[in-house]
């Protein structure tokens, strides 16, 4: 087996082969889900804020060209610094032929090389992970589930009422945008957003970084560059602030599908529906906006009861689940 570094925010033909070796680990693994358009791919594999990435692949000799598998590795440069994290995908022939092992193995050493003690990565329930975690040390801290909507059979006149103000929220009025933050909403959108960090991830330990203006704008000019479109719907207190939003994010090469990114009740502001309201809003504006969707799709942990029982309402269905796994890394 021979591992590289690839290089696919840049190089048009290891883009090629990350997209391709993605679309085998799909169809083995979650045929459910369509081909993924090279910009996911690519805004896949780039660096955050404070944030890095590499991404390698698993060839079975030096002059193969077909990779067997790839991973996008991480690690966050001023927080959690005990911590990486991957997704590795690698395809069912090249499991039975020792690539995913060898891939693996390879990121532990990266990890121990960065002087981290952590290594981490989701692996969905149909490539039964038990024996791979079980055979590297792997423990499970949290599960993610992910879920799909269909909005083509949506009771639209149903989400037109959950949109509409109630006796608990009519305090509350509903505002958007597309791509970036207004200004004059900045302050409050990042507040905002730190509501994110009280969310049930388990016993997995993560510090969670306080969302700041830099953070937000870097963001927001990385996914200009890529064309990735950004629909925020959020609520407004009595004061103006954000009480509440639901993110959702879409490809142009993907114009049949959409993603919940993220959705958040300021502590302050839980109990009032705010979350069903928000996100049936948020839908009913992407279907005015943008046609062509026909699929959103999201991830919640599983015991964040609430907004699962607020997406059940909603129609969304689950599709699969995401052990979380952890892996202990020798110096």
């Amino acid at each position: 087996m021979q591992i590289r570094e690839l290089n696919p925010t840049e190089n048009p033909r290891d883009l090629a082969t990350v997209t391709a070796a993605h679309a085998r680990w799909v169809a083995d693994y979650l045929p459910a889900l369509p081909d993924a358009g090279e910009v996911r791919i690519r805004h896949w594999c780039t660096s955050g804020y404070e944030q890095a990435s590499q991404v390698y692949g698993v060839f079975a000799d030096e002059h193969a060209s077909e990779a067997q598998g790839v991973a996008v590795y991480g690690y966050e440069l001023t927080k959690n610094l005990n911590l990486a994290y991957c997704d590795l995908e690698v395809s069912a022939a090249g499991r039975e032929s020792g690539a995913e092992a060898a891939l693996f193995e390879h990121l532990m050493r990266r990890t121990a090389e960065l002087g981290r003690s952590r290594l981490a990565t989701g692996i969905p329930q149909t490539m039964e992970p038990l024996p791979f975690a079980e055979k590297h040390g792997g423990k499970v801290t949290d599960t993610a589930i992910m879920s799909t909507l269909d909005l083509t059979a949506i009771d639209r006149a149903q989400y037109e009422a959950w949109a509409e103000p109630t006796a608990k929220n009519s305090e509350y009025t509903l505002v958007g945008w597309v791509g970036r933050c207004p200004e004059e909403l900045v302050e409050s959108y990042c507040a905002a957003m730190d509501a994110m960090a009280d969310q049930p991830i388990g016993t997995f330990e993560y510090t969670w970084a306080k969302y700041s203006v830099d953070r937000l704008r870097f963001g927001e000019e990385m996914r200009e560059r890529l064309g990735v479109r950004l629909y925020v719907q959020a609520a407004l207190d009595p004061a103006g602030n954000i009480a509440g939003f639901n993110i959702l994010g879409c490809y142009p090469d993907e114009p049949e599908r959409i993603e919940i990114w993220d959705t958040g009740v300021v502590r302050g502001h839980r109990g009032h529906g705010l979350g069903l309201r928000v996100k049936a809003a948020a839908s009913l504006w992407v279907l005015e906006d943008r046609p062509s969707t026909r699929v959103v799709r999201t991830y919640n942990n599983d015991e964040n009861e609430w907004m699962l029982a607020v997406n059940r309402a909603l129609g969304y269905r689950p599709l699969v689940r995401f052990p979380g796994y952890e892996f202990a890394i020798a110096d």
